[in-house]
């Protein structure tokens, strides 16, 4: 597929997210000067400037250039089934554990063969997201309802 239709459909995806987001602050009260409308009606304002000038830079680009999505779709498709998976185990085994199993596991698939690092690498993400999440945003992480019977 060519480059420039790739960049054409994304500009116009994300000038229609950026109306939709814009309207979508019509119900929201206008009493105080800084709200959350105030804030989104902001980034869907950017987010539509960027499209349109993204719009135009593609119009303006070469249609030769080819995209090539993946070198090897087998595996791609096997890393797109992989984060499902991941995604419909974090229910069951929470963040943690289910981060902890699947970060591993796909660097290894990808090509990653140094077994230590990257469990490491895998803690170290996890710690992050865990205090970015848990400590300064406040925002609890999927528990493992396996180990706590949580009801799903």
């Amino acid at each position: 597929m060519s480059k420039k239709y790739i960049d054409i459909t994304l500009s116009i995806f994300f000038i229609i997210l950026a109306v939709l987001l814009y309207r979508s602050t019509a119900s929201f009260p206008k009493s105080a000067l800084f709200t959350t409308a105030v804030y989104i009606k902001f980034l869907a304002s950017m987010l539509g400037i960027a499209g349109v000038i993204q719009l135009i830079s593609s119009f303006m680009s070469d249609a030769s250039v080819k995209v090539i999505f993946a070198k090897n779709p087998k595996k791609f498709f096997i890393l797109i089934l992989s984060l499902i998976l991941y995604v419909w185990i974090i229910r069951y085994l929470g963040f943690i554990i289910s981060t902890l199993i699947f970060l591993p596991v796909t660097m290894r698939y990808m090509g990653y063969h140094k077994f230590r690092k990257s469990i490491i690498i895998s803690a170290g993400i996890t710690l992050f997201v865990y205090v970015l999440f848990v400590k300064i945003f406040e925002i609890q992480l999927p528990e493992a309802t396996i180990l706590f019977g949580a009801s799903l």
